[in-house]
Parts: structure tokens; C-alpha cells; sequence
């Protein structure tokens, strides 16, 4: 009935069988498999034979194990530990895990952070605060010796005058040594200090015996007359301050209503802590513009019982605005930059509480609809929601220009879509000035994010962003631009963009300068890049100094502002004179260029000086740097300082003391390239 398999076996004793058995007889055609018979190995076997299946009759073909060997394994795994060893050597606290991913900058970054933690460890173990590989400015010496403390500053109004004089961010902290100062960076104008000082000991010694000067004689506090008395001669006075502010000031960041303030000033009816604050500092800054020098003083004492803590409990548009003049403005002028940061920094954020950051989606995105669509009281506020939110981003990005702070979220573009300023005439110089100023610090924020990163700020990178500054200064209305037929109340608005502007490409190119100076390069191995930034940085600094020398006007507002950005323009021709000291020839076109810009500079200073606040130390600080490096301490300048107290003043660049100090002689002093840094001429 079943086929009996038994007579087809083939025994492995017969001769024919032997020799035709397939090489295993164990495994089984997928037929047989498949039906669960037993298979002889044939091809075909009998069993598909017999089924007449001999075209199914296939047998499956063993893959090859690949056995590895034991003396392999041992040898990968001593690779393995090797490799996670070193690994483990230069990201001691940070997983593999977290490296994966990482660009080649981003390694570099983690590196030179736990480089620093290491110093401080080693530092802590004993080894000398004075040892320039593990030098950190939270452990220097004073001038008298004492050890500082950490990182503080006091910027209070209960301070005298001299140290109130003395911030680290304005590097005219040189009057007393115990003051603590924040953090500064490369863009700093304390690093370029600090570099001319290496180079040159007798002009630090200079500014020193000035700086001794300044605090044997402290400025005295001028008396001030009372704000009571006759009302009609203090509604005066206030309505004068109203004028200026409105005048000279606004236009910078026009914030406010003008037409709305006006009205609410002349009812005199509202009595709101948030108004009255408001109202308080834009008489305080007013009366700065109208060139009081102690009216501002008792505005602002007034001010401050209004703009205070229980402030931010109270959150509206009148008490943000007034700290954004206090923040963005005023504590700048009274030489408190810190303290102004934090203010707007609090400012910013009440801004986002109150939703500035974000427009309405139930609202028209599109001006003229919207006119038709809301009444103009509604349309009025809207906008001035919109200038305000913008007014804060850019007083926060200017002041950050030289901070080298990260920026905090100021401007994140997934998470923030405030309209721009629309011009509500033909002829809104205001609005048009506003939009051009938010274009530009919105450059500026980028750039401000990437020098607060650790790692350095390359060549082509600094490259694009000055061709997107330059760009941006082409593409501006002539209006803003040009004096000629330019409207009285854009004066100052104009010369502020154009310092600004003149001012972040000056930083751009001065901090490579500082790099390429840090990373040990000789002259001769510079690129044609690089020799175009020294000598564009140098072209910038004397086109700034000229249009400020140029166009400075007699107002205390605008003196304040074109004289910080005449002392930031010093520096670099300050620096050309001190590396070309060390050349045979004194009459070079180049040092006889950077003598002749700072001759500029110092006149300029000078005619200002009665629009200048009492405690502006720039001009001195110039000219005493500039008197010892062309006087008779120019032989002594071809020398660097080799002391250990190139942070005598406090000054300090984190991005430049990785490790080691900089090599100022290997790089500008080359014997064969002597002077060649600013005199090389790109055709």
C-alpha cells in the first residue's frame, strides 16, 4: 500500500554508493523537508524521484561560520579600552554619549572648558596664582598686592563719585584697583588695552600715575537746587525736558506716543505709578539732552520711587517703557552698565509677560487692513506695542556690543513674530529710523551669539558678516545716511547708526587681530586674508574717526555717544603706533597715518569737552597711552613686558588665556618683518 523506501537505500558499504554519495547524507532536500520523509541525498533523491517532483528537489546551502579567533578578541578589546582611555583623559566629565554628533568645534570647545576647570583644580592644589598657564581673574593680585575676590561689582548710587566714575565694560576703571570687574571678552575694549600694555610697559605706567591722579582728587559733588519752590518755574523746566527728550532722543527709539504723551502730560490728571515713572525718566533723560548737568540727578531720585520692585508686580506698557530708558540709557550715562544690563534683562522679560513678542492671530498682519479693521486709538497702540518690543531689542543690543555675553534669547525667530514698525506716513522718519536699527542689530545679534560661543571666531565667518554690514549700510534711504536734506530730528539718530555701524565692523576685524596674535603665527606665514583684515581694520578705525570728528554736534547726548565711539576707534591706530615703534623708519606712511588720526582724535576730544561728563576718562586715558608711546618711551615700547601683572587693572580675556599667554613677540616682532603688521597694502 505505502512504497517501501528500504529497497532504494544505498548502504555506505556498497562500492557504487561510496562513490556516488553526496558529501553530507544527513541533510535533507527542501522536498523531503517539506513532506517529512526520509531523503537519501541524491540529485534528485529517490523520494522526488518516486513523487516525479526531481524539478523541486533542491537543497538549501549552508552559510560559512565565521569563528573568531580568541587572540583577535583580546586585541579588539585592548584597541576598545585604549581608545575609551584617552577618551576618558580629555572628556573626564562628559559621556561618549554626549560627543556623538559633535562637530570638530564644538570637541575643541568641551576641551578648552575642562582645560580651565583642570587650572583651577591644579590651582587649588597649590600651585601660583602667578603662573600664567593656570592665570584666572577670579585669583589675581591687586595693586597692592591683596588677593581679589570673586567676581562683584557695586554700582549703587550710594558709592562715591570716583568709583562710581570707574567701570570695567567702559575700561575707565583705572582710578582704584578694587573694583571687581564682570565678564569681558575679546571684542572688549579691555583685551586691546591689555595688548598695548604687554607691549609697551611705560604706557600702562603712564595711565597708572594718571589714574593716581584722578583718585587723589575725586570729583566733587556739585550742589543741586531743589526741585520745590515756585510751580510754575518747575512746569517749565519739566515741559523744557519734555521738549529735548522729544527732540534729540526720541527719535534713537521711538517708542513712545508722542502725541499721546504730550496730551496725558498736559491734563496732569493721571496718577498711575506706572505713568509717573514713565514721565519721571523721560524728564530725567530730557534733561541731559538740554544740557543740565545735575537736573537729571533729582528726576531720577524721583523716578526710582515709582521704578522700582514693586514695578514688576504691576506689569504694563508706561512702566516697561520707562525701564527700558532706564536700563537702555540712563545707567549707561551714569557709568552703572551693569547694573543696566540686568534692568533690561527684567525689562525683556516683563515684555514677553505682556505678549510684545507675539502678534494677535485674530488680527490683520497687513497695515492698511488693519486700519479699516480697528479704530485708530487701537491701531495706535498696536503699534506702539510693536515700537516698544523693538526700541527694548535694540537698546539690549547695542549695549551688548563689547559684552561678549551670551544674548539670552533676545531674538529667537520659532518663537517670536512682532511685526516690524509700519510707517504711518509717507515721511515717518521715525519708523523708517526704527526698521533700519532693528535690520542692523539683528546682524548685530548674530554676531554677538557667535563671539559668545567658545569657539573662535573664523576668518570667512567674520568675512560674510561684515559684506551682510556693508550690505546693509548700501541699502539705507540717503536720508539716513547723509546729512544733506536730512530733517533736524534725525541728526542724531543718523550719527548713532553711523558710529554703530563703523563700530561692530571695527570689532569684527580688531578681535582677529587679537586671534591671530594668540594662535603664534609669524608675519610671514599670515594669508592674503588675513593681511586684508589688519589692513581694513585699520582703514575702518580711521573712517570712523573722521566721520565722528566730522559730524559730532554740540549736545550732551551726542557727545556722550560719539566720544565712546572715538575712544573704541583709538585703540587700533594706538596699537599700529606700538608695533610700528619697533621700525628703523619713524616717518612710514602708516605711522605717520595712525599719528595723524589720533592728532584728530584728540582735538576732537577736546572741542567736546564741554558737552562731557565729568567723569569721561576716555580722552585721558588716550592721550596719556599716546603721549607714552611717542615720547620718550618709545625706545622702551619695542620691549613687551614680561612681568606677570598684564592683568594689573583687572582687564582679563577668557577666550585668550587658554593655556598660555599671548606670544606678542613672535608674532609683531619678527626681525625680518618689523613694522609689517599695519603697513601691508593690499592692492
Amino acid at each position: 500500500m505505502f512504497h517501501n523506501f528500504s529497497s532504494h537505500k544505498k548502504t555506505s558499504s556498497s562500492p557504487s554508493a561510496s562513490a556516488s554519495a553526496p558529501a553530507r547524507l544527513n541533510k535533507s532536500c527542501s522536498e523531503c523537508t517539506r513532506r517529512k520523509v526520509k531523503c537519501d541525498g541524491g540529485h534528485p533523491c529517490s523520494s522526488c524521484t518516486y513523487y516525479k517532483v526531481s524539478h523541486l528537489c533542491s537543497y538549501r546551502q549552508r552559510n560559512k561560520r565565521n569563528a573568531v579567533s580568541r587572540s583577535t578578541l583580546e586585541e579588539v578589546s585592548e584597541q576598545l579600552r585604549s581608545r575609551s582611555k584617552i577618551l576618558e583623559q580629555l572628556f573626564p566629565d562628559t559621556a561618549v554619549d554626549e560627543l556623538i554628533g559633535k562637530s570638530r568645534d564644538e570637541l575643541l570647545g568641551i576641551l578648552r572648558i575642562t582645560s580651565v576647570s583642570k587650572a583651577a583644580a591644579d590651582e587649588l592644589d597649590g600651585r601660583s596664582v602667578e603662573d600664567p598657564e593656570v592665570a584666572d581673574d577670579s585669583a589675581q593680585l591687586s595693586e597692592n598686592g591683596e588677593p581679589t575676590a570673586d567676581r562683584e561689582w557695586d554700582e549703587s548710587s550710594h558709592q562715591p563719585l570716583v568709583l562710581q566714575a570707574g567701570d570695567d565694560i567702559n575700561a575707565i576703571n583705572l582710578a582704584t584697583d578694587h573694583h571687581r570687574r564682570s565678564y569681558l571678552g575679546v571684542t572688549s575694549i579691555s583685551a586691546i588695552l591689555r595688548t598695548i600694555f604687554r607691549l609697551c610697559p611705560p604706557a600702562k605706567h603712564r595711565v597708572t600715575e594718571q589714574a593716581k591722579r584722578w583718585s587723589e582728587n575725586p570729583m566733587q559733588p556739585q550742589p543741586t537746587p531743589f526741585l520745590g519752590g515756585d510751580l510754575g518755574a518747575h512746569l517749565l523746566k519739566e515741559q523744557r525736558c519734555i521738549d529735548f527728550y522729544f527732540e534729540h532722543v526720541h527719535p534713537i527709539v521711538p517708542m513712545l506716543d508722542e502725541e499721546d504723551f504730550r496730551a496725558s502730560y498736559s491734563l496732569g490728571h493721571r496718577k498711575e505709578p506706572g505713568w509717573l515713572g514713565l514721565l519721571n525718566m523721560v524728564i530725567t533723560i530730557g534733561s541731559i539732552a538740554s544740557g543740565s548737568d545735575t537736573l537729571h540727578e533729582q528726576y531720577y531720585e524721583q523716578a526710582r520711587t515709582f521704578v522700582d520692585l514693586d514695578s514688576f508686580g504691576a506689569g504694563n506698557l508706561e512702566s516697561l517703557q520707562a525701564l527700558c530708558l532706564l536700563g537702555g540709557l540712563y545707567l549707561h550715562y551714569k557709568n552703572a552698565p551693569n547694573m543696566a544690563y540686568s534692568v533690561l534683562g527684567a525689562a525683556h522679560r516683563v515684555a514677553i509677560a505682556l505678549g510684545l513678542h507675539r502678534e494677535s492671530r485674530r488680527r490683520c498682519t497687513n497695515a492698511a487692513e488693519a486700519q479699516g479693521d480697528l479704530t485708530p486709538t487701537k491701531v495706535n497702540r498696536l503699534e506702539t506695542k510693536r515700537r516698544t518690543w523693538w526700541s527694548l531689542f535694540c537698546l539690549d543690543t547695542w549695549a551688548s556690543m563689547t559684552l561678549g555675553r551670551p544674548i539670552c534669547g533676545r531674538w529667537e525667530a520659532t518663537t517670536m513674530d512682532t511685526l516690524l514698525p509700519s510707517h504711518r506716513t509717507e515721511d515717518d522718519h521715525m519708523a523708517m529710523s526704527l526698521c533700519a536699527s532693528v535690520h542692523f542689530c539683528l546682524i548685530c545679534n548674530r554676531i554677538q551669539s557667535r563671539f559668545a560661543q567658545f569657539n573662535r571666531l573664523t576668518i570667512s565667518e567674520a568675512v560674510a558678516f561684515d559684506q551682510e554690514l556693508q550690505s546693509w549700510w548700501a541699502s539705507l534711504p540717503m536720508v539716513l545716511r547723509s546729512p544733506t536734506n536730512s530733517p533736524s530730528r534725525l541728526t542724531i539718530a543718523r550719527e548713532f547708526m553711523r558710529n554703530r555701524y563703523l563700530n561692530i565692523r571695527l570689532i569684527l576685524m580688531r578681535s582677529l587681530i587679537l586671534y591671530l596674535a594668540h594662535s603664534r603665527i609669524q608675519m610671514a606665514q599670515l594669508s592674503i586674508e588675513e593681511l586684508q583684515i589688519i589692513d581694513s581694520c585699520r582703514t575702518v578705525a580711521s573712517e570712523a574717526i573722521d566721520s565722528i570728528a566730522l559730524y559730532w554736534t554740540p549736545n550732551r547726548v551726542h557727545v556722550w555717544n560719539s566720544a565712546w565711539y572715538l575712544f573704541q576707534a583709538c585703540m587700533v591706530p594706538l596699537l599700529s603706533i606700538v608695533i610700528e615703534s619697533s621700525r628703523s623708519d619713524p616717518t612710514s606712511k602708516s605711522l605717520t597715518s595712525a599719528r595723524a588720526s589720533l592728532v584728530k582724535a584728540l582735538e576732537t576730544f577736546s572741542e567736546m569737552k564741554p558737552w562731557m561728563r565729568a567723569s569721561d576718562r576716555g580722552p585721558d586715558i588716550v592721550a596719556a597711552i599716546y603721549d607714552a608711546i611717542t615720547g620718550e618711551a618709545e625706545g622702551a615700547g619695542r620691549t613687551p613686558s614680561q612681568d606677570g601683572d598684564s592683568n594689573f587693572f583687572g582687564w582679563y580675556d577668557e577666550q585668550l588665556t587658554f593655556g598660555t599667554e599671548l606670544d606678542w613677540g613672535s608674532f609683531l616682532m619678527d626681525d625680518d618683518l618689523h613694522g609689517t603688521l599695519f603697513t601691508t597694502q593690499i592692492q
